[in-house]
């Protein structure tokens, strides 16, 4: 801003997570949020710090990351003047004033994320980066039918990776599907919030039912706050990309006098 205000702002990044070892900063590790860091302070000429609204692992992309940050500057300059020094696999794709207080974290009302699978006999490497190969014939009608029983608020200790937030493993999930297109087959889940590594068990332990491994009736049971173990395998991490962040009207109002 042009009077020297230090305004909150909300900004929307996306990124290719395979070359970071996740979004929050690490000492022995490249991260998303290390990089977007050293880009803002290069483009403001302070030391900026961010949050994430997701702490995305290694290897996991986003599409709608939200950030928030205090900045002297203009959307402009945030989104350009940043994209300028930001490596290509990171852009920041909108910049908005924010209210005061806004934290991209605690006010999220919600996120999505979508988990990519491809059943060609061969993956094209336009697609590898982002999708994961799985073998056709999966028996698609009994993972929706997995996928049905997530709805709901459940304990999901079953799938949250062990050493991350399962001191609190209670979740709400809106939404939980199966959308196929041809080869493609793509899990998308909106809810409240994720444990650390919940997707990619909840997708990885559907495959197993796909597979006849297990039943919709054996997912539906881990639900009941069952150890990590008896769910099935992470499914790899680039085939997870974080889709969207959402917050209540109050979050996402203009300030007054915002330009």
């Amino acid at each position: 801003m042009a009077d020297g205000a230090v305004t909150p702002w909300r900004l929307t990044v996306s990124y290719r997570g395979e070359r970071y070892g996740g979004w929050q900063r690490q000492d022995n590790a490249l991260t998303v949020q290390q990089v977007l860091e050293e880009a803002l302070a290069a483009q403001l000429g302070c030391a900026v710090r961010v949050t994430g609204a997701s702490r995305t692992d290694a290897g996991v992309h986003a599409r709608g990351q939200v950030v928030s940050l205090l900045a002297d500057s203009s959307a402009g300059e945030l989104v350009h003047g940043t994209n300028a020094r930001l490596p290509g696999d990171v852009r920041v794709l909108a910049a908005a004033a924010a209210p005061p207080g806004f934290h991209a974290r605690k006010h999220a009302a919600g996120k999505e994320y979508r988990y990519h699978l491809r059943s060609d006999p061969v993956l094209s490497p336009l697609d590898a980066p982002f999708a994961v190969r799985v073998e056709p014939g999966l028996d698609l009608a009994a993972m929706r039918a997995a996928a049905a029983t997530l709805v709901g608020r459940h304990d999901f200790s079953a799938f949250a990776r062990t050493g991350g937030s399962a001191t609190h493993p209670i979740r709400r999930l809106d939404t939980a599907e199966w959308l196929a297109d041809g080869a493609e087959l793509t899990f998308r889940v909106v809810g409240e919030g994720f444990l650390r590594g919940m997707v990619r068990a909840l997708v990885g332990t559907m495959l197993e039912v796909g597979r006849g491994r297990r039943t919709a009736a054996d997912v539906a049971a881990l639900l009941a706050g069952r150890p990590r173990a008896e769910a099935g395998p992470n499914a790899p991490a680039h085939g997870l990309v974080l889709e969207r962040v959402d917050y209540p009207p109050e979050w996402l109002a203009i300030p007054p006098g915002a330009s």
